[in-house]
């Protein structure tokens, strides 16, 4: 699904002076690593590179087959080279350390010993006499955005990205940038039975642009708004190019790099209706306590009954000879025909759970086509959501 290649992750035979000894700022030298254990496929094994290059600054950095994070942090230290360590040791026991100075000294070739007030530690070294590099290519698109729009543009697609579908290049959001007065920097993420599309309209500055549409993994986004959320002021610098597959962030000291995956996204628009037959509003909070309610009833397959007529909605669920609930919601205004349809209650509560206002906006093409979801409108930010009928 990914191809390697050394012009993303190189490696290098490192050359290390006989002493390595550094002296870390405890707060930040746990934000490094808690950034770069993002890129470690498994806790339990995976490893964190520091370098120690002759400047002001240490390089934390982590790679695995798709995702390469790395973290610069000012640290004063004598001897040049390369330590490699397992990450989840050393990570779980800085972040238990109290907030003061670190004191890292390598005992080469076998491993480090960190002191801390009265705390000290010895960990093993990881025996690889390579040193990995981040290569990013040249960029397709590339923009820039502070860190408070980008949390809240992933924040409203990535959980719908598929993590698990057998069609591989579905596993992934699907990005790419259009230039109007500003910028729209857009997301699609599907995982089968519902597709979120959210375009970001504000704050975006366009560096460079070209037609490339990219597919993210979750784990980039995750990180992604995970960092974007703690600089929320910082301005950031995404690029991405389909013919390379990658996607990268940059900010300050701070550098992620993501393999994309490779193949061409579903045919999504043929699921978004093209013209509104049927349309109804709600109170946002009303509903997401009724279908909270109503899923205690439900049976394995979490399929609720919908019925609207007049001004009113029936939510209906039940479990076949144990257990059944009714609610009732009354709705901003009257339908014409009262109509019926079945969707899956734990898929609704994921959209309404990120819903912005206090009003929810359901409307249809047909019955047996998806429902198009939305909340009230917000500066900046324009999204929907669709969800397929169920069935019982």
């Amino acid at each position: 699904m990914f191809k390697k290649s050394k012009r993303f992750f190189s490696s290098d035979v490192q050359s290390i002076s006989p002493e390595i000894s550094a002296e870390f700022d405890r707060d930040k030298l746990a934000s490094a690593l808690l950034s770069v254990s993002a890129a470690q496929i498994d806790p339990d094994i995976g490893w964190v590179q520091l370098s120690f290059s002759g400047g002001k600054k240490v390089i934390i950095s982590s790679i695995s087959h798709n995702l390469a994070i790395k973290c610069e942090i000012e640290a004063p230290y004598s001897g040049q080279g390369v330590i490699k360590v397992s990450g989840k040791q050393f990570s779980d026991y800085v972040k238990q350390l109290p907030s003061t100075k670190v004191f890292l000294k390598a005992e080469l070739p076998s491993r480090i010993h960190l002191k801390c007030g009265r705390s000290s530690a010895k960990i093993q070294l990881v025996h690889d006499q390579s040193q990995s590099k981040i290569d990013i290519p040249d960029a397709g698109t590339t923009v820039k955005i502070k860190g408070n729009f980008i949390e809240r543009w992933v924040s409203s697609f990535k959980d719908f990205v598929s993590v698990d579908d057998n069609r591989f290049y579905a596993n992934g959001a699907l990005i790419w940038a259009e230039r109007n007065s500003e910028g729209v920097l857009h997301a699609v993420a599907s995982d089968a039975l519902r597709l979120a599309k959210a375009s970001l309209t504000e704050g975006i500055q366009i560096l460079n642009l070209d037609s490339s549409q990219v597919l993210v993994p979750k784990k980039a986004l995750d990180e992604l708004k995970r960092v974007a959320n703690i600089m929320p002021e910082t301005d950031f610098i995404l690029k991405w190019h389909e013919k390379e597959l990658f996607f990268s962030v940059e900010a300050d000291d701070y550098t992620m790099f993501a393999k994309c995956i490779a193949g061409q996204y579903p045919p999504y628009e043929a699921a978004i209706p093209q013209q509104i037959n049927t349309e109804i509003q709600l109170d946002l909070k009303s509903i997401q306590d009724s279908v909270k309610r109503s899923l205690l009833f439900a049976d394995k397959n979490k399929v609720m009954k919908f019925h609207f007529e007049n001004s009113l909605l029936t939510m209906a669920s039940s479990t076949p000879g144990q257990k059944e609930g009714e609610e009732v919601i009354e709705m901003s205004s009257s339908i014409a025909s009262p109509f019926e349809v079945n969707y899956n209650g734990h898929l609704i509560i994921g959209i309404l759970g990120v819903l912005s206002g206090s009003r929810v906006n359901f409307a249809w093409e047909n019955m047996n086509r998806p429902v198009k979801i939305t909340g009230e409108s917000q500066r900046g930010l324009e999204v929907f959501y669709l969800l397929v009928p169920a069935r019982f």
